[in-house]
Order: structure tokens, then C-alpha cells, then sequence
């Protein structure tokens, strides 16, 4: 094996394999966010009736199964991997195809997201509008993308270790104004409210909070790069799960406490609100600047250079025109695609909400992730002969169609859009199915 490769090498010989579960698990809690339900709260409180730690609970169930299904098909592939590449080694290339393209909605529509969620809490702070801030985010992104990747590499651990910070001086501060503020108490009414509990409304809150479980599965991408990578990745996937599962119920339970209920000024910033109703301007001015550092910077530096390498990747591979394979002459970077993003970025912020926005990824992971469920559930009855070890996918696979259905009326249609999109593509890049390998597009 090589002792050193470039970072764009793509060669299985040219990976070190170093990294341990130790550093799995924190990759993917970085990417993850600590304090991600702090930029989706509002939404997810008035969903489900205020039962926002409840979301978050049967969001991470759901989460452990689909990991466990992860961990399965690194053992069995542990190469660099994805929803993608465990379908399309299932049911081959085409199937496979239209699973990439399911989980390609999420990337295109993440760094609208991430990027809506700081402009709308700098609007709150500051009153300029949010449409400034957006395209000082996106502006931002662009550059630094386009320049080079190695910011984010370097910015990712700090912004880790703030985050960090935020959430316990957070949960800190909201035990002792609830041990010390008589009109307050420890109770279970955020898990369940008898005057507001609604076992649907439930499920429409938990089909966004799952939107703060979206990127566990990166480590499986690290596994050509792990040591041990089928016996070490198939555990750090699934123990990741309950560890940002404590605390993002940590977190958006003390929120229910020091605010009951789901009415706020501004359902889009609530936890803006909260933050100051549990320790003051301080806290509001913390909590602020962590959720747009976390997601403004950090997220969208990052979301936007992954949806650009996939867009460049695919043209590479033929799969999309060429041009978005083209890479900046001097910084060696996927320029065309990286401009491509930001330019879809725009109208996605200005024209969808971020009810809208957060129910569209999701469309897209929970789809994904049933058909992930679907393809090992097949495999362990068609091709391993192993019938009675399909109990974990299927039970994964329910709660994930239950969390979809709780999906609203407007991502189903766009999602299923969305898929129809691709399934013509497909026929059009197959010559109409008749070919197994998909044909370069000029």
C-alpha cells in the first residue's frame, strides 16, 4: 500500500487505513451538528404539538434501525459506500440509479436549508432582511468552495468544539432556571400532553426532526480508510445514533419546559426565543451565534461542496453533461458545478419556507433509506438464504414508512415528481432500459 496519496485519488491502494471508531463517531457528530434542532425547533413544536422531545425519540428509533441496515452492508461491502452502491449491488445498476437520485433531492435542496435557518435568525436579531443574509452566505460558500476545500477541513473542528459548548451552557442554564423558577417543573408533559396529543401531528414533527439525523451514515464513506473498516464501521454507525439522540432530546426538552406549548412570535426562530426566556441576552446571543456558525458557515460550506463533488463525480462518470466535470484550472476544484448549486440555491431560499425545505430533504433520506431497507431485506431472503434475519429491516422499515407517511401533501408530490424525473432519465440515458451501462451524456 501506498504511504501517501493525493487527496483526489480515488484508488483503493492509495487510502491509509488509520482512522478508528473513536474518530468515526466524531466525524459524524461534526457533521451532524449538536445543536442542530435549535434551527428547526419552531417548525417541529408547532408539527407536533409541542411534543418535540417525542419527535426527536421515535426519529432516533427509527435512525438505529436504518443505521443497523448501514452496518450490515458495510460488512458485506466495505468499500466507500451509500445508499446508492448497497441498491445498485442488490438490484443492480438501474435500481440503484433511481436511489442516488432519490438521496440527490436531499443535497440539492440542504444548502438552501441550512443557509434559510441563519438568515432567518440574523432577520430576527437585526431586522435586515434575510435575503441579504442569504446571499451573503451563499457568496461566501461559493468563494470559499471554489478557492479550496482545505477551510472547511481546517474551520470543522472548531466550530465542533463551539458547538460543544453552546448545547452544555444551554442545558446548564435551562436545569438551573427550571430548579430555581417555581412556575417551572420537570415533567413529562413534553413527551405527552393529553390536551394537545395527536399521534399524527406527532408523526408530521418527526418526519422533520429526522432532518437532524441526516449525515450519520458519512462514516461509511471513511471505511476504505478505516483500520478494521467491516467490523469497526458497522458498530460507529449504530452507536452514533443514541449518542446525538441525548442530545438533541436533552436539548429540545429542556426547550419544552422553559416554553410550553408551540406558540411563538416567530415559529422560525423559536428556539432564538427560548434561549432567552432560559438565561437571558447572553444565552440568546450564544445560542445565536452557534446556530449560524453551525449552520451557516459550517453547513454550508460543507453541504454545498458535497452536492458540487456529486454533480461533478456524475459527470465525470457520464451519468450528467460534462461540463459539470470541469475543474478550476489553477485551485484543481469543480468550479461549474460549485456555480450550479449556488445559482439553484437562490430562488430555493427565496421562494420555499423552511417547513418547506426540511419536509423535501426528508422526502428524499426517508425514501432512500426504505429502499435501503428493502435491497437487505431481499438480501438476506433471495440471496443469503437468511429469512430469519430479516426482523431488524423490516421493523426498520416500517417505522421509516410510518415516519414518510407523516410526510405533508406538497414533498410528496415534488418528491414523487422528483423520482418520475429520474425514472425518464434513466430510459432516455438506457436507451429505454436496453442497455445495462448507462451511457455518457455529451
Amino acid at each position: 500500500m501506498a504511504e501517501n496519496h493525493s487527496e483526489n485519488q480515488t484508488d483503493k491502494q492509495g487510502l491509509k487505513r488509520v482512522l478508528k471508531m473513536g474518530d468515526l463517531i466524531a466525524f459524524a457528530i461534526i457533521t451532524m451538528v449538536p445543536i442542530a434542532p435549535m434551527g428547526i425547533y419552531g417548525v417541529v413544536a408547532v408539527l407536533s404539538k409541542g411534543h418535540v422531545p417525542l419527535a426527536y425519540v421515535i426519529a432516533a428509533c427509527a435512525m438505529v434501525f436504518t443505521a443497523w441496515g448501514y452496518g450490515q452492508f458495510v460488512q458485506r461491502y466495505p468499500e466507500a459506500g451509500s445508499v446508492y452502491a448497497y441498491v445498485r449491488e442488490t438490484f443492480g445498476a438501474n435500481v440503484g440509479f433511481i436511489a442516488g437520485w432519490t438521496i440527490l433531492l436531499d443535497y440539492i435542496l440542504i444548502p438552501a436549508l441550512v443557509i434559510l435557518v441563519s438568515a432567518l435568525w440574523l432577520q430576527a436579531l437585526t431586522g435586515v432582511s434575510m435575503m441579504v443574509w442569504a446571499a451573503i452566505f451563499i457568496l461566501a460558500a461559493t468563494l470559499t468552495n471554489i478557492l479550496g476545500i482545505e477551510l472547511t477541513a481546517k474551520v470543522s473542528n472548531i466550530l465542533f468544539y463551539f458547538e460543544v459548548f453552546v448545547l452544555i451552557a444551554f442545558i446548564a442554564t435551562a436545569v438551573y432556571k427550571i430548579a430555581t423558577d417555581p412556575a417551572l417543573s420537570f415533567t413529562l408533559h413534553p413527551f405527552y400532553n393529553p390536551d394537545s396529543f395527536n399521534f399524527h401531528a406527532v408523526l408530521t414533527g418527526t418526519s422533520v426532526a429526522v432532518l437532524s439525523f441526516l449525515g450519520f451514515d458519512i462514516m461509511t464513506t471513511l471505511a476504505e480508510e478505516t483500520i478494521e473498516a467491516r467490523k469497526i464501521v458497522s458498530k460507529a454507525v449504530v452507536l452514533v445514533i443514541p449518542i446525538v439522540g441525548i442530545m438533541f432530546v436533552s436539548q429540545t426538552y429542556l426547550g419544552a419546559v422553559i416554553h410550553p406549548g408551540y406558540e411563538f412570535a416567530d415559529s422560525d426562530v423559536a428556539f432564538y426565543y427560548i434561549a432567552q426566556e432560559a438565561g437571558g441576552k447572553w444565552l440568546q446571543m450564544l445560542c445565536l451565534l452557534g446556530t449560524i456558525m453551525a449552520w451557516g458557515i459550517g453547513d454550508t460550506i460543507t453541504a454545498q461542496a458535497g452536492i458540487s463533488r456529486v454533480l461533478y463525480s456524475m459527470g465525470r462518470q457520464g451519468h450528467l453533461p460534462r461540463i459539470f466535470s470541469k475543474l478550476h484550472p489553477k485551485y484543481k476544484t469543480p468550479y461549474v458545478s460549485t456555480l450550479i448549486v449556488a445559482f439553484i440555491t437562490v430562488p430555493l431560499v427565496y421562494l420555499l419556507t423552511l417547513k418547506d425545505l426540511s419536509s423535501l430533504v426528508n422526502f428524499g433520506a426517508l425514501t432512500a433509506f426504505a429502499l435501503m431497507h428493502i435491497a437487505l431485506i431481499y438480501r438476506f431472503v433471495k440471496i443469503e438464504r437468511k429469512p430469519s434475519h430479516i426482523i431488524m429491516p423490516f421493523i426498520g422499515f416500517c417505522i421509516t414508512g410510518t415516519v414518510w407517511y407523516g410526510l405533508d401533501i406538497l414533498a410528496k408530490g415534488v418528491g414523487v415528481t422528483w423520482i418520475v424525473i429520474g425514472i425518464i432519465y434513466l430510459a432516455v440515458i438506457t436507451r429505454g432500459f436496453k442497455v445495462k451501462t448507462i451511457l455518457p451524456v455529451d
